[in-house]
């Protein structure tokens, strides 16, 4: 049990047992650009602490899986005092949250903490007119002798995977069970059983005929892997982009695991501004085809499982390097007042008490509803419990 039976119980952990995590953060909101009033940016990217996420310029169209812990790739996670339970499947809950920026025409402001599970990088030539295919599921080899799977792109260690077809090795499932990568190469990963086994290198030794088999391999989001409440969105990364107002829909699997699942036409698209400061989300704001923070779903549909395609009409993007997130909405707090702190209880107050699994990657999003200047600086702190 992570969670809380009472408000006694609460205490008594919180007080006597010590577990408790205060979290401290401080992050600049953008490295160019004055953010126009009205949209979002993800605060992700920004200096500060934590360090700026590492992954948002890398490899195009591969997912990254995102942890609070990953060093080979520093995620920009705010670090939330480690794991709960020893095999990794712990949860911590918030029990407060503040925010606060003296920076002039910095509010009024509403930051979002969300757990971000996926990063994918995309350069300007993944939106020009055309449909890209994200690399959530390829065809691979599994080698006996080494113990090896091989495939032809870069995933990252700590990536959960499932498989289907083909016949496996003895020690692998080809029937949706969750595997933990352990990169060895560019092209090629051992598996661990769980994701605690692969932190500490305890990867399955393949048994069976001597011999290559092929079987696809798919990635899997690394928490709230039914896509419950995860939600989809897009960024700028490294450049800001620079030509077209193209519109962006995404083909992806929903919660209820039905793939080839599309964004809605319907009233519009999300469309890119031409235009954007870096860690804007291009198409938030307001007029025809602007949102929120995130990309609209199929009606019905209430997650995301994972992205399968991107779609650019009209003119892409010329020049730019934007990424994709998917990423679990975990809470809101309204900044009213320049240089007056803002703060969240979120014990009484409902929805209660948001979960923070073990190895959740915590990032602030930002809506402003005035001119902010670049580089603006952002401030607060999280208190966290479990018992």
């Amino acid at each position: 049990m992570a969670g809380f039976s009472s408000l006694d119980n609460l205490i008594s952990n919180v007080s006597n047992s010590a577990k408790f995590f205060r979290a401290d953060w401080n992050k600049l909101h953008a490295t160019a650009g004055t953010v126009i009033a009205g949209t979002w940016q993800c605060l992700a990217g920004g200096a500060g602490n934590p360090l700026a996420n590492a992954a948002l310029g890398g490899t195009t169209l591969i997912p990254q899986t995102m942890y609070d812990f990953t060093t080979a790739v520093a995620s920009g996670g705010i670090q939330h005092g480690g794991n709960v339970a020893t095999d990794w499947t712990g949860y911590k809950v918030i029990l407060n949250a503040s925010g606060y920026s003296g920076a002039a025409t910095s509010c009024p402001s509403v930051l979002m903490l969300v757990d971000l599970l996926q990063v994918i990088p995309l350069a300007n030539a993944n939106l020009t007119v055309a449909t890209q295919t994200y690399k959530t599921a390829e065809t691979c080899t599994m080698a006996i002798a080494t113990d090896l799977v091989t495939y032809a792109t870069d995933i990252p260690t700590f990536t959960p995977v499932s498989y289907s077809g083909g016949t496996v090795p003895t020690g692998v499932s080809n029937a949706g069970t969750i595997y933990w990568t352990v990169r060895q190469s560019a092209t090629t990963s051992k598996l661990a059983t769980t994701l605690q086994n692969a932190i500490a290198g305890t990867t399955i030794d393949m048994t069976g005929a001597d011999s290559t088999i092929t079987v696809t391999q798919a990635v899997r989001l690394p928490r709230y892997q039914d896509g419950a409440g995860v939600m989809q969105f897009m960024a700028v990364g490294a450049t800001a982009g620079t030509g077209g107002t193209g519109t962006f829909q995404h083909t992806y699997t929903n919660a209820a695991g039905t793939a080839s699942k599309v964004t809605p036409t319907s009233p519009t698209l999300p469309t890119n501004t031409a235009v954007s400061p870096l860690l804007n989300i291009p198409y938030s704001g307001t007029g025809a085809g602007k949102y929120g923070p995130f990309m609209p779903l199929a009606s019905v549909d209430t997650g995301t499982r994972r992205l399968e395609n991107l779609i650019v009409a009209s003119a892409g993007v010329t020049t730019g390097v934007y990424w994709t997130g998917l990423c679990k909405p975990l809470l809101t707090l309204p900044l009213t007042v320049v240089g007056v702190a803002a703060e969240r209880d979120l014990v009484n107050q409902i929805a209660s008490m948001p979960k923070v699994y073990d190895g959740a990657c915590l990032t602030w999003m930002l809506y402003t509803q005035v001119a902010v200047p670049n580089n603006t600086a952002y401030y607060g702190h999280i208190d966290l419990g479990w018992s």
